[in-house]
């Protein structure tokens, strides 16, 4: 897993395909599989592959809902961050929108400070797209209070810079 990520954050896109595209097949019908399916579809954002993201998100989200109940909401806020930073990249605004209105949702349920921090952080940059100045201003300071409650000090420091900007 870790291997992947950094290949995927270095720019190393096909490595990192090849590696979580290996660990999927070796979790294939597993609870897990859906994670090894996000991780691709991180990788195709990363990429700039959004379209490709999309259809790996919808795959998981159906590997998502096959989880018990109570596992879901957590699994589908972090998802749905993904779709909706996908669908802001494509200009799908009003899509992006209510995805992460329901991510937020779903983050809240399961009670997850950081992905609260995700979710905050990518309406703060879909206002700020639409020059809602308030709302992303809130946003933001949403986004820097969860992160500093999930101990993330670097990503509450690189939400403040966004405001500066």
């Amino acid at each position: 897993m870790a291997l992947g990520y950094a290949l995927a954050h270095d720019g190393h896109f096909d490595a990192a395909r090849e590696v979580y595209a290996r660990l999927r097949a070796v979790h294939a019908g597993e609870p897990g599989e859906h994670i090894f399916v996000h991780q691709l579809g991180m990788v195709e954002r990363l990429a700039g592959n959004h379209r490709a993201a999309l259809r790996l998100f919808t795959e998981e989200r159906v590997l998502i809902e096959s989880l018990p109940e109570a596992e879901r909401p957590f699994k589908r806020a972090v998802s749905g961050y993904e779709v909706g930073v996908n669908l802001l990249a494509l200009g799908d605004v009003a899509a992006a929108r209510a995805v992460l209105a329901d991510a937020l949702a779903d983050a809240g349920s399961a009670d997850d400070p950081m992905t609260l921090g995700c979710v905050h952080r990518a309406l703060g940059d879909l206002a700020a797209r639409e020059g809602e100045l308030d709302a992303t201003r809130r946003e933001y300071d949403l986004a820097g209070a969860a992160f500093l409650k999930a101990g993330d000090e670097r990503a509450a420091a690189e939400v403040q810079a966004r405001l500066r900007t």
